[in-house]
Parts: structure tokens; sequence; C-alpha cells
């Protein structure tokens, strides 16, 4: 389907076709809402409508979706060598305080003492599992 018609569509669907549009650009440091408009030929007040309907801001739905793509890459074990600056880079934040800032506000943690932490409890169960199956292994 192409990107313009979007017409027809319930603003349900039409939210699902701007948020997976979205999802596919996270990584982009120019990424703006009127890129979201232009795509589907709309208007940049209609896009922020379709998402009000849903009780959300458009930018904060994509800085929701940015922050929670960067947990998951702090999570990463093989991400351990990226620094936090390139992983908010690739989550398309071009400013890491402001990064910290809305990962310590969204999770509790600044992001890198969500990665030690992740990275210690993901260490433990690594452990547990191989004991467990050294157990097996003996029976």
């Amino acid at each position: 389907m192409e990107n313009g018609a979007v017409g027809y569509h319930r603003p349900e669907a039409r939210l699902e076709l701007f948020r997976n549009y979205i999802e596919g650009r996270l990584s982009d440091l120019d990424f703006k809402l009127t890129d979201v408009a232009s795509a589907f030929r709309l208007s940049d007040r209609y896009v922020r409508r379709v998402f009000e309907g849903a009780r959300e801001k458009p930018s904060d739905f994509i800085r929701r979706r940015r922050l929670e793509l960067a947990a998951r890459m702090l999570r990463d074990g093989e991400r351990t060598h990226h620094t936090i600056l390139s992983i908010a880079l690739d989550c398309g934040f071009n400013d890491a305080a402001y990064f910290s800032r809305c990962f310590h506000e969204r999770f509790g943690a600044s992001p890198r003492n969500y990665r030690k932490a992740h990275s210690a409890a993901e260490l433990t169960a690594r452990s547990v599992a191989g004991s467990v199956s050294r157990r097996d292994r003996r029976r």
C-alpha cells in the first residue's frame, strides 16, 4: 500500500500506520513530525490530531520508543563495547545530556547504571543457568 493512501482508514488504523512509519525512522537524527505528514501527504496538524485520539503527543511517542530502543541496546550483551553516546546517537538522540535526563526520567536510573544493573543481572542468570545444567549433567 502506498503511504499516501490513508484516507479511508479508521483513526486507529491511521495511528498504527503512523507509528509503524515512525518505528522505521527512530535512529534518524533529523527525523521530525513533518516527515510523517509528508510521507502520508497530510498536514502536521492532522497527524497530531490522530495521536491526540490515543491521548499521546507524537513527540512523546517518538521519545518513548527511542528510549525503549536505547534500553534494549544497553541490555544487549553484544553491545557492551558500544559507548552510551553511540547508543544514544543510534537511537536518534543528538544530545547526550538530554538523552541521560530523559532516560533517567523514564527508567529511574542513568544509562550507565541501567547498563551495569542489567549486566550484573545477566551474569547472575547465566551462572545460575550454568550451575543448573552442570547438576543435570551429573544425574
